[in-house]
């Protein structure tokens, strides 16, 4: 089959060498980068190929919503969401509607458009409020998680400073177990594998540092869900409206009543979500795809826990330095042993020093082209066995520099899983 993939978030790479590798014509259009570069064949314009394609796969759900606009009119092959799908992950206020709509309960929220007035607000009501964009303002710089109202009151008070603009929402916060839970959904409805899941977002081992927006996670295929069945499966007569096709996914917080307070939606692939999701994929990567908009389910899974684990390098997650400081570093521990648990993301073809018996030479061999790497994953039976695995694989990987990953992706499930289980979710799960 022919396979295009459009590449806006630069994380397609993995995606597009599995199709290659299954025998399927691929071309991967991303932004200028050398990402991919003698490895699989790029495109300077997506639009030439829309019509070559039998499969078009989009990564990303904010950039090209317009410009796609007339092709998923026409009814195009596309994965990925349309601009109405794309819009309960983007516009804040429009996926709160949504759960309203379907009579799934929310956590109480206020917007503001001034600093002065959310400042007095949290001043009287003296709570750690969670600050996100609202209406549709997608500067996710106004999203902050304060440890307390006067860490929020000087959060406010520095965004005013800075000349920060737009409108912005202050909701409750609670304590609970953080879980997510998706599904891949096409014209026939729901595919029968549910996506339970859970992620780390910062840059560092327990929960430290600054937003990544995901730098390991946790998931496994399952059937039965008790979570999608409280937040997710309710929206579906919202998703046939909108002839929604692709991946859409909720994360929630489980208080300590097991009530789910959805947090919100996430209307795409997410990285690494989608390399985990490879992982436990079977079978052609794509055929099931062709299905899926066809209103077939044949999607084919393991039934394993995976961890992902992503490997970087350079100043990631800001790139501020220049892009030859993270390109053209050697990956060593590339191996037949290895590569089935790597999705080679930020890579190319270049050449460095290489070692052959005795001698070292420059040859042609994978060096890095970005500062987001590779994503290691591992399965197992239960999450231990799975965080044994990938990390087996990540100590094997390395570059010159310096290599930036996690060390305790999954941890926190071992207290976090008796609490969710006592209420029904994540149903069978072994730490």
């Amino acid at each position: 089959m022919n396979i295009l993939i459009i590449d806006s978030d630069k994380c397609g790479l993995p995606f597009a060498l599995r199709c290659d590798s299954e025998g399927h014509s691929v071309r991967l259009w991303t932004p200028p980068t050398k990402i991919g570069d003698g490895m699989i064949d790029k495109i300077n314009e997506w639009r030439p190929s829309m019509g070559w394609a039998d499969l078009i796969f989009l990564t990303d759900n904010s950039k090209l919503g317009p410009a796609l606009r007339p092709f998923f009119r026409a009814g195009y092959p596309i994965i990925g969401a349309n601009e109405d799908g794309a819009k309960l992950e983007l516009d804040r206020e429009a996926g709160q509607g949504c759960f309203e709509r379907f009579g799934i309960e929310t956590l109480p929220f206020e917007t503001f458009t001034s600093y002065d007035k959310a400042i007095d607000y949290v001043k009287k009501e003296m709570k750690p409020f969670v600050s996100k964009p609202w209406g549709g303002n997608p500067d996710k710089s106004l999203s902050y998680v304060p440890k307390s109202p006067e860490d929020l009151v000087c959060r406010l008070q520095r965004w005013k400073k800075d000349g920060v603009k737009g409108e912005f929402l202050l909701q409750e916060k609670i304590d609970g177990a953080e879980m997510a839970v998706g599904g891949w959904f096409g014209p026939g409805g729901w595919s029968k594998w549910l996506n339970e899941n859970w992620e780390e977002k910062r840059m560092m081992a327990g929960g430290l540092g600054v937003n990544t927006g995901e730098m390991g996670t946790v998931m496994r295929y399952v059937k039965k869900s008790q979570l999608f069945n409280d937040v997710l499966k309710p929206v579906t007569e919202y998703l046939e409206e909108i002839s929604y096709v692709g991946y859409i996914d909720v994360n929630c917080l489980v208080d300590e009543k097991g009530t789910p307070w959805p947090l919100e939606f996430t209307c795409r692939p997410g990285w690494p979500h989608f390399n985990l999701c490879m992982a436990l994929h079977q079978g052609d990567p794509v055929a099931w795809m062709v299905d899926l908009l066809k209103g077939k389910d044949t999607l084919d899974v393991s039934e394993q826990t995976c961890v992902g684990v992503v490997m970087a390098m350079g100043d990631y997650p800001w790139d501020l330095l220049p892009p030859n400081d993270s390109e053209g570093w050697p990956i060593r521990g590339l191996s037949s042993k290895t590569l089935p648990s790597l999705a080679l993301s930020s890579v190319m073809r270049g050449k460095a020093p290489v070692a052959k018996g005795k001698n070292i030479a420059e040859q042609e061999t994978v060096v890095t082209a970005g500062s987001y790497v590779l994503v290691a994953t591992g399965l197992g039976d239960s999450v231990t066995e799975a965080q044994e695995s990938v990390y087996d694989t990540c100590h094997e990987i390395g570059w010159p520099p310096h290599q930036i990953y996690r060390n305790d992706i999954g941890d926190r499930l071992e207290e976090d899983l008796p609490k969710l289980q006592e209420h029904g979710f994540a149903d069978g799960m072994e730490f």
